[in-house]
């Protein structure tokens, strides 16, 4: 009877402290966190939980649990559709993230919010993102300028997951508004590089990267919109366009300078606002896909009436994240576009 006691005694505190370290687990990470395992590792972590019960052993019952605890943590995620290569532009409301995911590459333009004390949308939102889409390693990241809503949310990134690379535009090493980025590249060992106009394209895998913007002469005389990183990507015989923040000056400038600017695909200057996306400029790139990063009910009033009268009439079908969710577009074997909120409505 004492050594049943005894028994009893040992489960229920090994149960005391599994449920002590489930609610500090819960407290302490965020839901968003959660990766969700495909369904044949559900089914196989139930089997082992089942056999566990039926053994009698208690070494057979701890390798059964463990057995379960593995599949869970190494199955990959379930899969989303559409495959690799795709775009995906995350929905971090008022704020700029887009995975470019090549079948060989990864690339991470822009993270989102991370406000100082307060709310950090690459460690919530962008990260957990990332590894749902089976994302193990970044080749490259960019920071397009220093706004908080584009390179806030990289500080995590860089922290959470191997990043080879690190793109800022022309001359913000010297803007101390990156310290905190570049201290945590410096720590992680990634290695920085300042890309704009003139700079040879880089291939990256299967992407093929080149930067027409800024120019690196006189970058201090231009706002900080306007010295945004622009970004061009081959992937799959398709191309993106990602802006940045430019407003209609470096807009004008960009399309003067004569570089190339066609693509399929173009995410809207500075998250539609009046004063990006002049007429000239979407003209110039005659994109069939365009991408308005904001939230639907922001207080900027973005993407403005203005610029999505504009996309329209230019024959752009335009997909909003603060409408739509985070928008994903294939590239292969078809070209198509859908938004998440069709598939998981909120």
């Amino acid at each position: 009877m004492r050594l049943r006691h005894a028994r009893l005694r040992s489960a229920a505190a090994v149960a005391d402290a599994s449920a002590t370290c489930a609610v500090w687990i819960a407290s302490h990470a965020p839901a968003a966190w959660e990766v969700h395992p495909p369904p044949w590792a559900i089914v196989a972590a139930l089997a082992t939980a089942l056999a566990a019960l039926r053994v009698c052993r208690r070494l057979a019952r701890f390798g059964c649990a463990a057995a379960g605890l593995l599949v869970l943590a190494l199955a990959p995620p379930a899969r989303i559709d559409p495959p690799p290569p795709r775009l995906v532009a995350l929905d971090v409301g008022q704020g700029d993230a887009t995975l470019v995911q090549g079948r060989a590459a990864s690339v991470l333009v822009d993270a989102g919010t991370a406000l100082p004390g307060g709310a950090d949308l690459g460690a919530s939102v962008v990260v957990p993102a990332l590894r749902a889409l089976g994302v193990r390693r970044l080749a490259l990241a960019v920071a397009t300028h220093a706004d908080l809503d584009h390179r806030g949310g990289l500080t995590s990134v860089l922290a959470r997951m191997p990043v080879d690379r690190l793109w800022l535009p022309a001359g913000a090493l010297a803007d101390p508004a990156f310290a905190s980025l570049l201290c945590v590249a410096r720590e992680r060992g990634v290695a920085v590089e300042e890309r704009g106009a003139g700079d040879p394209a880089v291939q990256i895998g299967d992407l093929a990267i080149e930067t027409p913007w800024p120019p690196r002469d006189a970058t201090g005389s231009r706002s900080r919109n306007d010295a945004s990183l622009v970004l061009r990507i081959a992937i799959a015989g398709h191309h993106v366009l990602l802006p940045g923040d430019i407003e209609a000056a470096a807009e004008a400038a960009l399309v003067a300078s004569g570089a190339a600017l066609g693509a399929d695909v173009v995410k809207l200057a500075h998250h539609g606002s009046r004063t990006s996306s002049t007429q000239s400029f979407l003209d110039a790139v005659g994109a069939e896909i365009a991408i308005a990063s904001a939230p639907r009910f922001g207080r900027f009033g973005m993407p403005h009436g203005e610029v999505v009268d504009r996309a329209r009439a230019s024959g752009h079908a335009l997909w909003w994240t603060g409408r739509h969710g985070a928008v994903l577009i294939g590239f292969e074997p078809v070209f198509h576009v859908r938004g998440w909120r069709e598939v998981l409505p909120r």
